[in-house]
């Protein structure tokens, strides 16, 4: 994933197991265990009048689904499993870090008004720029669909969310629904 702005250029990979080998460790989440599973994202930064730096941020595990952040004059908002980083670009360093329960971890984020909505495996929230959560919703399933379809988007004022039983939810920005439809059956 490539970011840019009038300031830098940003680009995340994600990689499984990876070596770190002369990457220095920005974030890491507890009780990680090297011997164990892990997920790294690598963060390439080019400032526009610096030198470029790549720092690691470590996670259990961590979507390989894009977008998994939001860069915001020096401020880079990413998602991993069930945490949520704000990361000063200036100064090379994670200003915050907000773990979030949900069922299944995080996989989108997406810039809007005020905040961000963020789509995880079986969960939607809305969150505020200092990472306050607004709202959270679920849905009968998991945001997935058995043909492949698009199962989250944005349009407009109204959220747009599909789960494994077929339903298409229609939310609005205060995460109230506004419409439901069964398009088809279970697992269909």
């Amino acid at each position: 994933m490539v970011l840019e702005n009038e300031h830098y250029q940003v680009t995340i990979t994600t990689e499984y197991r990876a070596s770190l080998e002369g990457c220095p460790v920005l974030y890491q989440t507890e009780d990680l265990n090297f011997d164990d599973f892990y997920t790294v994202r690598f963060v390439t930064v080019k400032p526009v009048d610096g030198q470029e730096y790549r720092v690691a941020v470590l996670d259990f595990l961590a979507a390989s689904v894009e977008p998994c952040a939001v860069l915001e004059g020096d401020m880079l908002t990413m998602i991993l499993f069930h945490t949520i980083l704000q990361i000063d670009l200036s100064a090379k360093t994670v200003e915050q870090a907000v773990d979030r329960e949900n069922m299944g971890g995080l996989e989108e984020i997406h810039p809007i008004d005020d905040g961000y909505l963020i789509k995880g495996e079986c969960d939607i929230f809305r969150y505020d720029k200092s990472l306050n959560c607004i709202w959270h919703r679920c849905g009968r399933d998991m945001f997935a669909t058995a043909k492949g379809d698009d199962c989250f988007w944005i349009d407009g004022d109204v959220i747009h969310c599909r789960d494994w039983q077929g339903w298409h939810y229609l939310l609005n920005m205060n995460g109230e629904i506004i419409g439901e439809t069964q398009e088809y059956p279970s697992g269909n």
